[in-house]
């Protein structure tokens, strides 16, 4: 099946091709320029259409996230189809992913989103709070942490923030157990705001960081970690994502203005790299997973929990 799989995707790509350009230019127009107009990230996006990719496949159930990416404006559900139908069809005829640590470059969102899955799947019953620190477009707390007996909070940008609430309305998607919380990281006190709006520093939390170092300065990740870590029980953790400077080298999405900043040199001795940056900001380094660290120039990214 792994052969057929490969030789109908390869007849169906090519008659696809146009759909493909079609596909790929809507997707364009729709992410960057739609969003540069609302004045909301268009990084976003990418984000929450590799969740649609991964529910369509069935490899991982997320109805909110289709329902979400439905219903926002600078999204094409369409333009997604016409993408990836042939990986789709692929994937429906002979189900696999690549091999853990051989992902391509273009497979680092959807590798991060399985491998946050993991590590959150793994401590889900150890902490009382949730917070999605520049929670974008992200639909775990509507999924099966709902259940959890969890309180959630989300951080983002008031333009975003509001998008998404407005959005998670016309889709029909409950909120309620969800506490949302406008705020702007570089220029304000994002704890303090937490904490008004009910966030309890004495309860163990989750927070979770997911692709937002790569847009920041190393100073601001640094001081962001040991905020979190100040206002944080201990035995807290936090989810967090760092990426290569060769992923970092490709500058970001201009037409946004979200631009690329902080990396660590992945090519060789990894994991050394990593804990001398946790050690760095003193906290403890757990679990990690590295994105594509097979490859012939090493780790795009690492996805990994920190415990405060």
């Amino acid at each position: 099946m792994k052969y057929l799989s490969l030789i109908i995707f390869i007849i169906v790509q090519i008659i696809f091709i146009p759909f493909f350009i079609f596909g790929a230019i809507l997707l364009t127009i729709k992410q960057l320029r739609v969003s540069k107009k609302l004045g909301v990230s268009g990084t976003a996006i990418s984000a929450i259409g590799a969740r649609w990719v991964l529910n369509a496949y069935g490899k991982r159930k997320d109805p909110a996230a289709a329902k979400l990416y439905r219903s926002l404006p600078n999204a094409s559900e369409i333009g997604l189809w016409m993408l990836y139908f042939p990986r789709i069809l692929r994937y429906k005829i002979y189900p696999a992913l690549e091999e853990e640590g051989k992902e391509s470059i273009i497979n680092v969102v959807v590798a991060r989103t399985l491998y946050f899955d993991k590590l959150i799947e793994r401590i889900k019953n150890e902490a009382g709070q949730f917070v999605v620190m520049g929670a974008g477009y992200d639909t775990r707390c509507y999924g099966g942490l709902k259940n959890n007996n969890i309180r959630f909070f989300e951080l983002d940008q008031l333009k975003t923030q509001k998008l998404k609430i407005k959005c998670l309305k016309k889709a029909g998607i409950d909120m309620s157990h969800v506490t949302f919380v406008d705020v702007d990281f570089s220029m304000e006190k994002w704890y303090e705001k937490l904490e008004r709006a009910g966030y309890d520093p004495g309860k163990r939390s989750i927070f979770l960081w997911e692709g937002v170092t790569l847009y920041l300065s190393e100073n601001d990740v640094r001081k962001t970690i040991m905020e979190i870590q100040g206002h944080a029980a201990p035995g807290s953790m936090l989810l967090a994502d760092f990426y290569s400077k060769r992923l970092i080298s490709l500058q970001g999405v201009k037409p946004t203005n979200e631009n690329f900043g902080f990396g660590l040199d992945f090519s060789a001795n990894r994991e050394e790299v990593l804990k001398k940056f946790t050690d760095s900001v003193n906290v403890r380094l757990g679990d990690s997973y590295f994105i594509g660290h097979k490859t012939k120039k090493g780790a795009f990214g690492a996805v990994t929990e920190i415990i405060l």
